[in-house]
């Protein structure tokens, strides 16, 4: 005989551990942290606890947990954003499990795990297209140490990644309902974990074919800098870290580099010592017969954050400017809209900058047209370099293209184009130069998701439409 109390009246204690766990789990396995296996389990209380309780509790308890979970990032954004991101993340979390719920309730019990994957795929997707800051608040990310699981990236875009992390605590939660309710354990198990295991599968095979293109020697530096000095105009300061980012490019070539890459806005080059700054790193990639690409502030006719390319004869090879600009902080800068090409011992690379791989393009464009490497000048925040460098890992298993990025104030990484991270180092470690060099085998380029776009995302569109309609169906008899 149970001990235990009737489940209407241990509701209020079922919602503050489902909320308060899936909260914990949120916060200890997104935005700064990196425990990717608990993201699989944040959904999962608050799903168990939606198939049972009264739909203004479900919800509370979604908007609960996710907002609470999201506290992670408090002090990073501004608090206006903060507020804003955090509050439409919640009540799209909290749609998603109404959903589920009403359609368990509904008798599609076998159906609503995939629907509930599909509601929140679906905000996911929504939300790149019209935010700012495109994917970069995605669950995704969380996963670019979980190797298997990326390489589905490659395929779907990061759409099949959110799809699956959804899915799975779903798919748990609404089984162990079943399991109870006699409503067929297996028809909800079976489906989620065949496509988990199709996925892993997929994965697991790609990890052991080799990449597609040559093998580059790529080196990365930065040169200690504060902001004052990547914003100051004296030709003095300009010089010495010219001057000092020229020593990087002397000591990685003499180490065997055959592409060297830079930071974003590593000086400011303003039209009268324009010619001349642009003129040091000529001679600098030719004395060094490398590759040479600086991310740079350049005043023309208007301003602009470049990446600039010296061919390893000092010829000026690509000019690339930043195409997503950061809100506020990059304001007075003005956007490209081109890409910018670079041959790296046979291997076709594409220029980008820091923010522009948060966004799916140009990264897919360069795929598409056969890109086997991107090379990133970036600038990052101090606290959040893994953050960034993440994203733009899974951005290179996306487009399968291998990545080299340099970041001041973050990380310097390599990662290939299955996500393997090759070499990685802190800028903000040591008060002295910090620099990577590494042999990164170039992909091939054109994946599957960037030949077929972001299918996935559209037919997670559709599911969703679909389950409304068979809800409102079903009340309608």
């Amino acid at each position: 005989m149970s001990v235990l109390p009737p489940v209407k009246n241990r509701l209020p204690y079922f919602f503050l551990s489902a909320a308060g766990l899936s909260a914990v789990l949120f916060f200890v396995s997104t935005g700064f942290y990196d425990n990717w296996p608990l993201t699989w389990l944040a959904p999962l209380p608050v799903c168990l606890y939606a198939l049972e309780a009264h739909a203004g509790r479900a919800a509370l308890a979604a908007l609960a947990a996710y907002s609470l979970g999201a506290l992670n990032a408090w002090g990073y954004l501004p608090p206006p954003l903060f507020a804003a991101s955090t509050i439409l993340n919640a009540v799209a979390f909290a749609a998603a499990a109404l959903l589920l719920r009403s359609l368990v309730r509904s008798g599609q019990a076998a159906f609503a795990p995939f629907a509930f994957a599909a509601a929140w795929t679906s905000f996911d997707y929504v939300r790149s297209l019209v935010s700012s800051f495109g994917t970069f608040a995605s669950l995704a990310y969380t996963q670019a140490l979980n190797l298997p699981v990326m390489q589905l990236a490659s395929l779907t875009g990061i759409w099949g990644i959110t799809f699956l992390l959804m899915l799975v605590p779903a798919g748990l939660a609404v089984a162990w309902r079943c399991r109870r309710q006699g409503c067929g354990c297996r028809s909800v198990l079976l489906p989620a974990g065949g496509l988990l295991a199709a996925a892993l599968l997929y994965g697991v095979c790609r990890l052991y074919l080799p990449a597609a293109g040559p093998v580059v020697t790529v080196g990365l530096a930065a040169v200690p800098a504060t902001r004052a000095e990547l914003r100051s105009q004296d030709a003095a300061t300009v010089n010495r870290t010219l001057q000092g980012y020229s020593r990087s490019v002397d000591a990685l070539a003499a180490a065997g580099a055959q592409v060297v890459v830079l930071p974003e806005k590593l000086a400011f080059l303003a039209p009268e010592n324009r010619e001349e700054g642009l003129a040091l790193f000529s001679r600098t990639a030719a004395r060094n017969r490398v590759v040479l690409v600086a991310g740079l502030s350049l005043q023309q006719e208007r301003l602009a954050n470049s990446a600039v390319a010296f061919a390893p004869d000092g010829s000026p090879a690509a000019a690339y400017d930043k195409q997503h600009l950061l809100p506020a902080y990059e304001s007075r800068y003005t956007p490209g809209d081109s890409l910018a090409w670079l041959n790296t011992g046979g291997t076709a690379a594409g220029l980008a900058i820091c923010k522009d791989m948060d966004f799916v393009r140009p990264a897919r464009d360069y795929s598409q047209q056969g890109a086997g490497l991107l090379l990133v000048p970036a600038l990052d925040f101090h606290d959040d370099g893994w953050l960034h460098a993440r994203i733009a890992v899974l951005r290179g298993v996306e487009g399968n293209m291998a990545v080299a990025r340099t970041a001041q104030w973050g990380l310097l990484t390599l990662s290939d184009s299955r996500g393997r991270i090759l070499g990685m180092s802190a800028t903000d470690a040591a008060a002295g130069e910090a620099a990577l060099l590494g042999r990164l085998p170039a992909g091939g380029g054109r994946s599957l998701y960037s030949l077929t776009g972001d299918w996935l995302a559209w037919l997670c569109l559709a599911i969703t439409a679909l389950a409304v309609l068979r809800l409102r169906r079903h009340r309608g008899d």
